[in-house]
């Protein structure tokens, strides 16, 4: 055979072992993947708080995921309310073929040590046969702290209330653990846009013509980061901590939100109406999102719709990354970016 002959088979030959390699990699990719996500009977979740517009973003999230999610809510509080409806809506919609999302609600406060022991035992109850444990549990309990009033509020709810978290769960954890050598996460909000140190000794620095909102204000800053740099210390420790018993301790920093932001309950989109007579279509124009995507929640008689749109579908799916990895980090930064990136989260209704 002449040179040209013996070039065009060695091209050949080298693009199909090239082809070859890279199906041998995307097997061995989706095996190991295969390997690490949790069993359909281990993927239990708990989000300690869907009463702010956070924690149910990212409830509804993982169970449109695929993800068994317990709900933490206080009792018939607007939170609680809003996620029935959303598991209600979304199961409707569900073909019979399909597994519908799994969301259920449970009464829990981080200040209150009677309703944390409540809970716990409580999911350990009811949990799927051959399950010990759960599988994560992500704490977006807290609050902001706005107002001199609520300081006091906001360092028991956001550190006081991290350590009571990791006491109540941290058996469940470890049961999980013990399971499966990827379960047993426990994550806490980390630092916030409000947390800079520059920020509060420049508030700090005020006049005494300064206004008093303006005090008001820088004092409602030092709160906010005295709670969030409190809660940070709080999950180091506990790291070190709950290492032994296979628990691993992540935070999740949000730097381009503010306290506030990160703890606001579900904001309200429209007056009360007459809500739609069905669900509206989910949108598509994120490629690898969730289904999760808009639609409006039908129930009886007046409603009035409400958004718990706060992080993107890039922050979204690094927390799923987070709870399913070998080996996660001890942080993570859930950044926000244009608006044409968000998860339309759903627009949801709810009775008065």
């Amino acid at each position: 055979m002449d040179p040209l002959t013996w070039l065009s088979l060695g091209l050949q030959l080298a693009a199909l072992c090239c082809i070859v390699g890279a199906l041998l990699l995307y097997l061995l990719r989706k095996v190991r993947v295969a390997e690490v996500l949790p069993t359909d009977g281990a993927k239990t979740v708990l989000v300690t708080s869907v009463d702010t517009a956070l924690g149910l973003q990212i409830a509804t999230y993982l169970s449109d995921r695929g993800w068994r999610v317990i709900a933490g809510c206080r009792s018939g509080g607007l939170g609680a309310r809003l996620a029935e409806s959303w598991l209600q809506a979304h199961v409707a919609a569900t073909p019979e073929d399909q597994q519908p999302p799994r969301l259920a609600t449970l009464e829990l406060d981080v200040a209150r040590e009677d309703l944390l022991e409540e809970a716990a035992r409580a999911i350990a109850q009811h949990l799927p046969a051959g399950e010990h444990g759960v599988w994560a549990v992500i704490n977006t309990a807290g609050c902001g702290g706005r107002g001199a009033a609520r300081w006091e509020a906001a360092l028991r709810g956001n550190v006081l209330g991290a350590l009571r978290v990791a006491r109540s769960f941290a058996p469940l954890l470890a049961a999980a653990a013990a399971d499966h050598p990827h379960a047993g996460r426990l994550f806490y909000i980390g630092l916030t846009s409000d947390t800079a140190c520059e920020s509060v000794s420049q508030g700090l620095g005020l006049g005494a013509g300064q206004s008093l909102g303006a005090l008001e204000a820088c004092e409602t800053g030092a709160v906010c980061a005295a709670a969030r740099w409190g809660t940070w210390g709080a999950a180091r420790a506990l790291r070190g901590a709950l290492r032994a018993r296979g628990v691993r301790v992540v935070l999740l920093h949000a730097p381009d939100l503010s306290a506030l932001d990160v703890y606001a309950p579900p904001a309200q989109l429209s007056a009360p109406s007459q809500p739609a007579s069905r669900p509206e279509s989910p949108s598509s124009d994120i490629s690898g999102a969730s289904a999760s995507a808009s639609c409006a929640v039908t129930m009886p008689g007046e409603a009035a719709e409400y958004s718990a749109k706060v992080l993107p579908a890039a922050a979204l799916r690094l927390l799923e990354d987070a709870l399913t990895t070998p080996a996660p980090k001890d942080s993570y930064y859930l950044k926000l970016k244009h608006d044409s990136w968000f998860t339309r989260m759903p627009s949801l209704r709810v009775g008065h």
